[in-house]
């Protein structure tokens, strides 16, 4: 019968494993034999399927309070706790070495990871704080190319959607449009004259209804009228403090190219977590003079509008989204074009409060965050706590022989496990808590420097909620019991026995952990040690690679109206003084992202035939390749002599003519068909960097039509104060409304990388703290172990050994270890900054000679933070060591 029984499958284990789990010791024989017997009886009978089924719902019937394991009495009294405290306290005074290097490596790591946690936390706020946040949406609008690849993506779009949408969708309640903008603006007097002028740089124009969709605390005037009738305004309450010294303003006046604004109301400053910051809101009705009532409402062009949508409950952006392509060729179609616009363009949704992380579009109103840079930071404050608590385990696994004859003393009393356990968590939550006091006063230390670096307004007592505290205490035990729970486990699973007897009690499993921890600990720091070359060595790549124009010597500024009608005037003046060296006007300068798209066709016989090639789209004056000091390398520049150049002629770049199929000298003479204009190429110029080095070099269509927005002026290097200076009184003669603001090219194009410095910084910053915090653990390791082992190295030089074998004795496991380590991090390394460098169209290759660098300079801090213990190791005397034996 028994071997009838067992040819078939045994029951389930894990149910087995659950009923000796829970069931006590003297039944547990009993329960289970009759609980197999029944098993193997109703398996030959009907089957194994079915007798498993029906095991595990008997097991679960014998599951009653009769049967349960009793617990022991191992309860914990308050004077339980207070000796374990006190007997942690009295340890810590003992092993002065091991506690320091514990709390400063987790006071770091806390440092780190607790600065880096509020960044994230300000970081993922942003926009969060209006009412509605989560049913507020902004439209966006892309453009595809003709084989249907993108061409440009826009966080802004044109004015004659936002009523449109708000009409054909129920769920919209309101919608708010804005346009950033920058105008001229000066303060009167009494008599409504001029006075002085104001740098004012966030002024947007906007629907009232920006009131309804966005939070903004009214602290004067009415938000239902303040923006309603034409030339009206509201400041913000800073921006009120900044012009006038005072919040009481509405009433006064501000003057612009003869339009006066009236002062109607102020407004809270938008706080720093706001992707958008307006020091001014204009009437946007205003706008129905300067451009016109049609423009505003029919428009599909004068893409540069925010479109803000607020949206009731049962809005599902996903449905709303996919009537998009219908909702555009409603209103867009034109009878005598049989193209779908929404062949060509679409619009989108997008959640006010993703934004400032998720957003990375052609046209942003500022500059937004990265949520990939959250990751990579959260990571590295992850990490930082992780080697300072590898730290912790491989101290005190290493160390635990020293406390082998108190766990087993404590065992042959009657100490439970549990108890024993719960001692050595006491200890390192109370070390926890010790390091967290530290890296307070190391935060209050380092938040200036934060807020410098990433442009924040954090502060401490943004901290000190009920909540938030709550918070940091449930994070320092949890880092202690995390730090703590192995060593705990591994010394309170000592042997009484053995332990009395000062046999051995560690095993090698908990060696090969330590040497586990090590790895990880290097692995990171080695990893961050690459990346911060490499970051350094691309950073330096983009400031030395050869951009095609001059930098070095242009400075730029707004063009205005007034200089625009005494241009030629204007022109002369300025260049008369021998330091400037040349001036032109554009619709961009070098640096700025290429997004106006007009739509290109070249002619083939006949007919003009739409090429599949996206143009960006360039406007200049025939100064612009001489001040930028840019080559023409096929046919001719622009010319003020020549009517057609500021009208239908065309200069193309060598990208564009090489796209649509011409050498430089078989573009010249070609007819072009660029939006509605139709002209001749008369020259291709040299292909220059005109955006930053993320992107590759595009076809671009340059042509002489006004509508300028940027004056750039070429001085001479050697004379640039004496250039500024008479740049300055020049711009005074003809704008006396408006300050003297100017920016340098090279120190514009040193922003367009500004994260990426930022992140090279960061790098440093925290390889350098890693690194500090695992060698401080490694020098712990190395004292502890060089003291384990002076028996060993006395008797070996006794017998003759060198001082150079005691040394390589000593070492060559933790060499292993960071040789190890650097195998591990090399191909991680590669793979995610192979990953990063793709993001730009230019940057350096990877060689071995920078993985190579990591590895000895981690090889060599390794040497430096372990010699000063082995050396002393290897020259002590042996017989002060062995005099006692």
């Amino acid at each position: 019968m028994s071997k009838r029984k067992f040819s078939y499958q045994p029951p389930p284990r894990w149910v087995d494993k659950l009923l000796r789990h829970l069931c006590a010791p003297e039944l547990l024989e009993e329960i289970l034999g009759d609980l197999h017997e029944r098993y193997y009886l109703r398996a030959k009978r009907e089957g194994e399927a079915k007798a498993r089924r029906t095991y595990w719902q008997e097991v679960l019937a014998y599951l009653r309070p009769a049967i349960f394991r009793r617990p022991s009495n191992t309860s914990i009294s308050n004077d339980m706790l207070k000796n374990y405290f006190t007997l942690a306290l009295r340890l810590f005074a003992r092993n002065k070495l091991t506690t320091a290097i514990n709390v400063l490596g987790l006071a770091l790591a806390l440092t780190g990871s607790l600065l880096i946690a509020m960044f994230i936390q300000d970081e993922l706020s942003y926009d969060r704080y209006h009412k509605n946040a989560d049913h507020i949406y902004r439209v966006t609008r892309d453009f595809l190319s003709s084989d249907g690849s993108l061409a440009l993506h826009l966080g802004h779009t044109a004015p004659g959607f936002g009523p449109r949408l708000a009409n054909d969708f129920p769920d919209i309640l309101e919608v708010a449009r804005i346009w950033h903008t920058n105008i001229t603006l000066g303060t009167v007097d009494e008599n409504r004259s001029f006075q002085e002028s104001l740098n004012v740089e966030n002024l947007y124009y906007a629907e009232p209804s920006v009131f309804e969709v966005f939070t903004i605390p009214i602290l004067a005037g009415d938000f239902e009228t303040a923006l309603e009738n034409p030339f009206t305004m509201m400041l913000s309450d800073a921006a009120a403090e900044k012009y006038f010294g005072t919040q009481d303003v509405v009433g006064k006046q501000l003057l612009s190219q003869d339009n006066y604004f009236e002062i109607t109301g102020v407004y809270e400053a938008f706080p720093t977590q706001s992707h958008w910051h307006p020091d001014f809101l204009v009437a946007f009705s205003t706008l129905n003079t300067i451009l016109g009532q049609e423009r505003l409402e029919a428009g599909w062009g004068d893409n540069v509008f925010g479109t803000y949508l607020l949206v009731n409950d049962e809005f599902d952006p996903r449905r709303v989204e996919a009537q998009f392509p219908d909702f555009l060729d409603r209103h867009m179609s034109n009878p005598d074009v049989p193209v779908k616009p929404s062949s060509w363009t679409n619009l989108y949704l997008q959640p006010l409060t993703s934004i400032h992380l998720h957003s990375q579009l052609d046209a942003e109103e500022e500059a937004n965050g990265n949520i990939n840079y959250i990751y990579i930071i959260g990571a590295i404050g992850v990490f930082l706590l992780l080697i300072a608590g590898f730290n912790f385990i491989n101290l005190s696994t290493a160390r635990a022989t020293t406390r082998s004859k108190e766990v087993g003393l404590r065992k042959a009393i009657g100490a439970f496990r549990q108890q024993l356990i719960l001692q050595h968590l006491s200890e390192s939550v109370l070390l926890a808590f010790f390091a967290f006091l530290l890296s307070v006063v190391l935060i209050s230390l380092a938040l200036p420097w934060l807020n410098e670096f990433a442009d924040k307004t954090i502060e401490l007592s943004q901290y000190t909620t009920p909540t938030a505290v709550l918070g940091v205490i449930a994070i320092i035990v949890l880092v202690g019991i995390l730090a703590g729970i192995y060593p705990a486990f591994i010394i309170s699973g000592f042997r009484p026995v053995l332990a009395l007897k000062g046999r051995s009690v560690t095993t090698r499993q908990s060696g090969r952990v330590r040497q586990a921890l090590v790895v990880v600990q290097f692995t990171v720091s080695i990893v961050m040690i690459i990346a911060t070359l490499i970051t350094y060595q691309q950073l330096t790549f983009l400031n030395d690679q050869e951009l095609g124009y001059a930098k070095d010597q242009v400075i730029f500024l707004s063009y205005t109206d007034e200089i625009d009608e005494r241009f030629e005037t204007f022109y002369h003046e300025l260049t008369e003084h021998p330091a400037i060296l040349n001036a032109t006007r554009s619709s961009l300068v070098p640096t700025a992202r290429l997004t106006a798209y007009q739509g290109t066709a070249v002619q083939q016989g006949d007919s003009m035939v739409t090429t599949d090639v996206i143009m960006k789209d360039v406007r200049i004056d025939h100064n612009y390749f001489d001040t930028y000091q840019i080559p023409i390398v096929s046919g001719r520049n622009f010319s003020e002599n020549i009517g057609s150049d500021d009208s239908t002629n065309f200069i193309i770049n060598e990208t564009a003519a090489r796209m649509v199929g011409w050498t430089n000298e078989e573009a010249i003479g070609q007819t072009l068909k660029n939006g509605r204009t139709i002209g001749t190429v008369v020259g291709v110029v040299q292909d220059f960097h005109f955006e930053s080095l993320h992107q590759p070099i595009v076809p671009v269509v340059f042509h002489g039509q006004h509508m300028f927005n940027e004056l750039s002026v070429l001085v001479s290097k050697d004379d640039m104060p004496e250039a500024l200076a008479h740049m300055e009184a020049v711009w005074e003669q003809f704008v006396p409304q408006q300050s003297f603001d100017y920016l340098f090219l090279n120190e514009h194009y040193q922003q367009l990388y500004h994260s990426e410095q930022k992140q090279s910084k960061l790098f440093i910053i925290f390889a350098g703290l890693a690194i500090l915090i695992a060698a401080m653990g490694l020098f712990g390791l190395a004292t502890f172990s060089t003291l384990q082992r002076t028996k060993e190295v006395s008797i070996r030089k006794v017998l003759g050994a060198p001082i150079g074998s005691i040394l390589k004795l000593l070492s060559k496991e933790v060499f292993w270890l960071v040789f190890i380590a650097n195998l591990v991090a090399w191909p991680i390394a590669w793979y995610f900054m192979r990953e990063w460098l793709s993001s730009f169209a230019y940057h350096i290759e990877m060689n071995l000679l920078t993985y190579l660098a990591a590895g000895i300079v981690t090889l060599v801090i390794t040497l430096i933070t372990i010699s000063s213990q082995t050396i002393k190791a290897a020259l002590t005397n042996p017989a002060t060591i062995l005099r006692n034996d």
